[in-house]
C-alpha cells in the first residue's frame, strides 16, 4: 500500500493553486465545466488555466472559451469574480493526434505548469475500437510525454471510470493486472485502419462490455509505466450526474445515464425498459466529484512518498451502497413528478412500465415505442414536415441495448481512499471542499436532478410550470380518448368477429341438415 507522509505544515487548498500554472483537457465537457467553475471560484489566486481543445463546427478555441463560460454554470463566478474568467487560456490541439495536435510554440508556453487534469476522453460506448483507442490510450501517452518537459509539475491526475475493471464485481482502490498490453493495441490502432479493427474487436474485449471500459483499462497501464517518472494520481469517477449543491442544484448539460431516461420518459418518448428495478446504479454528483479530483491533486502535491512499490494512488470517487440509486425508487420518483413538475415539450403524456421479461420487452417496444412512431412519422409527411421519431425512438433502443450490461450487473466500490481526502481539511477549506450525503440529501436530490433535466437539459424556467400543466392536463383527456376509442375498436372487432363465427356456425348446422 502506498504510505503518505505530510511535507510540515498545513498547506490550504487555494494556497496550493496559487499562482499555479494548470493544463486541462477535457475542459469542454460536463466534468470539465464543473472543474474549471470549482477552480476558479475556490482558489481565486489560481495562475492560469489552459484548456486543450478543438475548433468546432467553424469555432476557434477563443469562440469555444465564450460559449463555455456563457453556460448558466458560470453565473455565480461572473457576479463574485468576473476578472477571474481571464485566466482561461485556450490551447489549439486534438486529442487523437501524436503530441495531442499541439503547436511547438504552445507546448512550449506549458513548461511551468503545476497541475495537469486528464479529463479528454470518449464517453460513447459504440466507438469503433480504433477510435476508442486513439482518444483514451493515445491522448494519455501524449500527455504524459509532454507532462516529463513541465519542471515545476506537482500533481498528474488522470481521470479514468470506476467501471475500467468491469470483470470485478468488488473494484478496490488499486491498479489491477493488465488484460492486454497498451503499447500493441495502441501499435494496431495506429498501423490499421478502422474495418480491420472491428474485426478484432470481440476477440482483444471479450472480458469488456463495450471498447469504452476496455480503452480506459489501458489507459490506466500507461499510468502504471510512467508512475515513476511523473507524480500521479488515477481517479475513477462512478456514474457522474447533476450537482447536488453548488454552484447550480441540479445542474447538468449531458444525456449520459440517468439524466437522459428522465429526459425521455418525462416527454412521453420511451415508454419501457428491460430492467431490474431491484439493482442499483452508483451515482456521484458532479461536484462531489470535482472536489475530490481537486483535493487529489491537492494530496499528491503536498505530500511525499516513503519508498515502496506502489507510488501510483487510487481514488475510486463513487458512493457508499446506501447513497447509491435504486432503479425502483429512480422510476417512482420520477412517475411522481411527470404530472406535477411536467415538461413544456411534450410528445405524449409521459407513462409505460420496465419488465425482465425479454418478449415482453420486445413486444412492447413494437407497440409504444415503434409503431406510434411509424405513425407520427407518416402524419409529418403527409403534412410536408420531417419525420423524426422513428429515428429519435432508433437512438433509444440503442442506448438501452448499450446500457444493459450495468443495469443488470452491480459493483462494490471500496472507497477509502476517496473519503479520506476530506479527512485531513482544515479552516475554511472544510466549508468549500468537503462532503457530506444523507439519506434526506440523496431523496431530495432525486427531485433536483429532476428540475435539472428541465431547467438546463430542456431550458424550461420555472415559469412555464403553469402553462406545461395545462398542457398536460389536454394531453391526459386526449390520451383517455384515443385509449377509450381504441378499446371500443377492439370490443366491437371481438364482437363481430363472434357475431361471424356464430352466423358461420349456424349455416354448416343449416347445410349439415
Amino acid at each position: 500500500m502506498l504510505s503518505d507522509v505530510s511535507l510540515g505544515e498545513y498547506i490550504s487548498v487555494p494556497r496550493f493553486y496559487a499562482g499555479a500554472d494548470v493544463f486541462l483537457t477535457g475542459g469542454t465537457g460536463f466534468m470539465g465545466k464543473v472543474l474549471i467553475e470549482k477552480l476558479l471560484r475556490s482558489c481565486p489566486d489560481v495562475g492560469r488555466i489552459f484548456v486543450l481543445m478543438r475548433s468546432k463546427r467553424g469555432k476557434t478555441p477563443q469562440t469555444r472559451v465564450q460559449d463555455l463560460t456563457n453556460n448558466p454554470l458560470f453565473e455565480k463566478l461572473k457576479r463574485l469574480n468576473p476578472s477571474a474568467l481571464s485566466k482561461l487560456v485556450p490551447m489549439y490541439g486534438d486529442c487523437m493526434q501524436l503530441r495531442l495536435g499541439m503547436s511547438l510554440e504552445d507546448i512550449q508556453r506549458l513548461r511551468n505548469v503545476s497541475v495537469v487534469f486528464h479529463l479528454a476522453a470518449s464517453v460513447r460506448f459504440d466507438d469503433p475500437l480504433k477510435d476508442a483507442i486513439l482518444t483514451n490510450v493515445l491522448s494519455t501517452r501524449e500527455l504524459f510525454e509532454l507532462c516529463l518537459g513541465m519542471k515545476a509539475l506537482r500533481a498528474v491526475v488522470h481521470v479514468s471510470t470506476a467501471y475500467s475493471n468491469p470483470e470485478q464485481t468488488q473494484v478496490d482502490e488499486r491498479l489491477y493486472p493488465a488484460k492486454a498490453d497498451w503499447r500493441k493495441m495502441l501499435d494496431c490502432a495506429l498501423k490499421f485502419d478502422t474495418q480491420i479493427l472491428d474485426i478484432l474487436t470481440d476477440k482483444v474485449t471479450d472480458f469488456a462490455p463495450n471498447t469504452y471500459t476496455f480503452s480506459k483499462g489501458l489507459a490506466e497501464q500507461v499510468c502504471r509505466d510512467y508512475e515513476s517518472q511523473l507524480p500521479l494520481v488515477i481517479f475513477r469517477p462512478s456514474i457522474v450526474v447533476n450537482t447536488i449543491e453548488e454552484p447550480l442544484v441540479g445542474w447538468i448539460d449531458n444525456l449520459n445515464g440517468p439524466s437522459g431516461m428522465l429526459l425521455g420518459a418525462g416527454t412521453g418518448i420511451v415508454r419501457t425498459d428491460l430492467m431490474p428495478t431491484g439493482n442499483r446504479a452508483n451515482t456521484i454528483p458532479a461536484d462531489i466529484s470535482i472536489k475530490a479530483l481537486l483535493l487529489a491533486a491537492w494530496r499528491r502535491g503536498t505530500t511525499k512518498h516513503t519508498p515502496s512499490q506502489n507510488h501510483l494512488p487510487v481514488y475510486n470517487s463513487a458512493v457508499e451502497h446506501e447513497h447509491s440509486w435504486q432503479f425502483d425508487k429512480m422510476i417512482d420518483c420520477g412517475k411522481a413528478n411527470m404530472t406535477k413538475l411536467c415538461f413544456s415539450r411534450l410528445l405524449w403524456v409521459p407513462g409505460g412500465s420496465t419488465t425482465t421479461w425479454r418478449v415482453k420487452y420486445y413486444l412492447m417496444v413494437l407497440l409504444l415505442h415503434i409503431l406510434p412512431a411509424m405513425l407520427v412519422d407518416t402524419l409529418c409527411w403527409v403534412c410536408g414536415k420531417r419525420p423524426f421519431l422513428m429515428k429519435i425512438q432508433r437512438k433509444v433502443f440503442l442506448a438501452q441495448a448499450s446500457l444493459r450490461y450495468f443495469v443488470y450487473h452491480q459493483w462494490n466500490f471500496e472507497t477509502e481512499r476517496f473519503r479520506s481526502l476530506r479527512n485531513g481539511l482544515q479552516g475554511d477549506d472544510i466549508a468549500a471542499f468537503s462532503w457530506h450525503l444523507t439519506e434526506e440529501r440523496i431523496d431530495q436530490f432525486y427531485y433536483d436532478c429532476w428540475m435539472g433535466v428541465r431547467r438546463y437539459l430542456l431550458n424550461d424556467p420555472d415559469e412555464s410550470l403553469p402553462q406545461a400543466n395545462r398542457k398536460m392536463r389536454r394531453l391526459k383527456l386526449a390520451d383517455r380518448v384515443v385509449k377509450a376509442i381504441f378499446y371500443a375498436l377492439l370490443a366491437y372487432w371481438l364482437w363481430k368477429s363472434a357475431l361471424l363465427q356464430s352466423f358461420e356456425t349456424q349455416l354448416v348446422r343449416l347445410g349439415n341438415r
